[in-house]
């Protein structure tokens, strides 16, 4: 048998499952094709003089895809792995690939292709090219260009607002570049003006019609649902939501608004605006106790006025027994 000469680990496993439901066995099967045979590649081969040791890796380790958490920490390992064969002077090379439109798995699966192509924002590359990035790996033209590490496919583009991996800091001068092609940074300037409009608002009220917008806004762009066809009093469910998306919509929430919600709360079934005063709730960006309280009482507001002026008892006496025992309940600040 001739000697061995080189590597080429491009054992995969895919078992997409949401991290919080996830078991142990579900992880360690996704886990184990890439992570333990790259490592069994190294210790069997350790004895020979390889010229290369190339992992195919996934782009969905650099920007962490949803519900593939195993299997993006499979890829980033590989990423690290061959960062230490390069330490220890050993050949190595990582390419980090997007879909590939002609061949292999994706190429055979078109709705998952066109999935994970809207997900990304990332650009197919084909067989050709990608025997090319293996070549380079190869003759080493790859370990002296990137360190031995090439990704594929990353491409912002006019997609600032529907990628969710773009506000992650170390996309920064990628989303830096978009932003100055552009000649723009009108959408920055929007996202980063939420918290401030959520802030000054004069009510309760105004402050939840502008999370509400900002919300049917995100759901519209993430699904792909015309704005002017979505109702804020039905919930988001209705529009095709699945848990996935949810996830997106909690990070945009917890980015904007400062407020952290569970998955389930989006599936409950909430209209958008019960779920827009959910989140004005929780947000940290600004207290809100005096407006929630004219808010939840209706009518009561004008009982609050008297009560700021001292005149609650008597209005409540007008009122007759059921008005006074209200008015004791307020002086007792068992009421708001």
């Amino acid at each position: 048998m001739p000697p061995i000469r080189g590597v080429i680990h491009a054992a995969m496993f895919l078992g997409d499952v949401l991290f919080e439901s996830m078991t142990y066995t579900q992880w360690e099967s996704v886990v184990s094709a890439k992570c333990k045979g790259a490592c069994n590649f190294h210790h069997a081969l350790s004895s020979h003089s390889l010229d290369f040791f190339i992992a195919l890796s996934s782009v969905a380790g650099i920007v962490g895809n949803r519900g593939q958490s195993a299997y993006a920490a499979a890829n980033t390992f590989l990423n690290a792995f061959v960062q230490y064969r390069l330490s220890r002077g050993l050949p190595a090379a990582c390419i980090d690939l997007t879909a590939v439109s002609d061949v292999g798995y994706l190429a055979e699966n078109a709705e998952k292709r066109a999935q994970v192509l809207e997900t990304l924002g990332s650009e197919t590359i084909n067989e050709v090219e990608v025997l090319a990035l293996i070549a380079a790996a190869i003759d080493g033209t790859m370990a002296k260009s990137c360190n031995g590490h090439s990704i594929t496919g990353l491409h912002i583009g006019d997609k600032l607002d529907d990628l969710f991996w773009v506000n992650d800091g170390k996309f920064k001068r990628l989303r830096d570049a978009a932003v100055a092609a552009k000649s723009s940074a009108s959408t920055t300037i929007i996202q980063m003006s939420l918290r401030d409009q959520v802030k000054s608002s004069a009510t309760f009220d105004a402050a939840r019609t502008i999370v509400c917008d900002a919300l049917m806004s995100k759901v519209s762009s993430v699904l792909m649902v015309p704005l002017e066809e979505m109702d804020a009093r039905k919930p988001i469910v209705v529009y095709g939501m699945d848990s996935l998306v949810a996830i997106e919509i909690r990070n945009f929430i917890t980015r904007e608004f400062q407020a952290n919600l569970q998955v389930l709360e989006f599936l409950a079934g909430d209209s958008m605006v019960g779920l827009a005063e959910i989140i004005l709730k929780r947000s940290k960006i600004r207290e809100w106790e005096d407006d929630k309280k004219g808010a939840t009482e209706g009518d009561g507001g004008g009982e609050d006025n008297g009560r700021e002026n001292g005149q609650v008892e008597t209005e409540g006496v007008r009122d007759g027994e059921e008005g006074g025992r209200d008015v004791e309940k307020g002086t007792n600040g068992t009421v708001g």
